[in-house]
């Protein structure tokens, strides 16, 4: 499901993209486009917030189902132990971790924090050219990079605030943790 919702994401990027640039070779003033391409960046950026959290909740879901997975070869590692080695996964349910394997860049969700960031730019300088118009297209671009930067790191705390969330959680149904010597 991740994928289709990123698919879609994408999708509406392009054509959006596509809607603009067309619009802009009909020869019309740039400033008059300000506004739509606002609430286009608008739409982009609730879009991707919502792909984002989709995404959140499918990594937690998959976290879930793989340790009620090793809660079932405890089951029948505990019947027969000259079955462990044949598991992928050690026979514990605290495994794996719901916040990944704590790389920079992980996969979809970083894809669309980057986009979504770069959206909160976009319409930073979009927005100080229409309510600001003598500021300059130099300080709209400043504004823009704190705006991607604090937008990356709102997305990165949330996402974390979220997996420790659901470790805590799932740390009250733990009955198999991993042995010291796993």
């Amino acid at each position: 499901m991740g994928e289709k919702r990123t698919s879609l994401y994408l999708t509406l990027i392009s054509a959006g993209g596509a809607v603009l640039i067309g619009i802009e070779q009909l020869g019309l003033d740039a400033r008059s486009l300000l506004w739509t391409a606002a609430l286009f960046l608008l739409m982009l950026l609730v879009v991707g917030l919502v792909t984002f959290q989709r995404l959140i909740e499918r990594r937690t879901r998959a976290t879930e189902y793989l340790r009620a997975i090793n809660r079932v070869h405890r089951y029948f590692v505990d019947l027969d132990p000259s079955l462990k080695p044949y598991f992928y996964w050690p026979a514990c349910d605290d495994v794996p971790s719901f916040g990944g394997n704590g790389g920079a860049f992980m996969g979809l969700r970083d894809v669309i924090a980057v986009l979504n960031s770069l959206f909160v730019g976009c319409l930073v300088v979009v927005i100080v050219i229409i309510l600001w118009p003598g500021l300059g297209y130099t300080a709209a671009i400043s504004l823009a990079v704190v705006a991607i930067a604090i937008a990356w790191f709102a997305h990165a705390r949330y996402e974390r605030r979220n997996c420790c969330q659901a470790a805590t959680k799932a740390g009250k149904y733990v009955r198999f943790p991993k042995d010291e010597g796993d």
